[in-house]
């Protein structure tokens, strides 16, 4: 750019010049990031993110690399129940209703031997026990 072409323009065209060059810098970075070429436009940038995420996503719950959306969220909610379950002391393939009923089990058993009332103990004594002598 020549002396000549930086007088001549406003002051709000070279702003305007330098957001498109930082934009476009934004755009590159993002794209190398995400594995596209660099010149990808945004939407190709988005879809190439999208696809990571999901391979990133669907290799941590152990589904295929390829695996889609609904299957990783298969795998997590296979994978949280088994967890819940095997906590809750029910069978590793339980399904919802059994992990809660198990629950709902050793909850009610540890609510009353926390807040159960010991029972009385009887005690043997004869009827004179019960007579108090203000005399005696």
């Amino acid at each position: 750019m020549s002396d000549k072409d930086t007088k001549s323009r406003t002051s709000a065209e070279e702003w305007r010049a330098l957001f498109a060059q930082m934009g476009e810098q934004v755009r590159r970075e993002a794209a190398r990031t995400v594995g596209a070429d660099e010149d990808a436009d945004w939407k190709t940038i988005g879809r190439e993110t999208d696809d990571a995420a999901r391979r990133t996503a669907a290799k941590a719950v152990g589904a295929g690399e390829e695996a889609e959306w609904d299957e990783i969220g298969k795998a997590v909610e296979r994978s949280s129940r088994r967890g819940i379950a095997r906590v809750v002391g029910a069978t590793p393939e339980a399904d919802w209703p059994t992990i809660g009923q198990e629950f709902e089990t050793k909850l009610n058993a540890f609510f009353k031997k926390v807040f159960a009332k010991p029972k009385p103990q009887e005690v043997d004594r004869d009827e004179t026990d019960d007579v108090i002598d203000p005399w005696a």
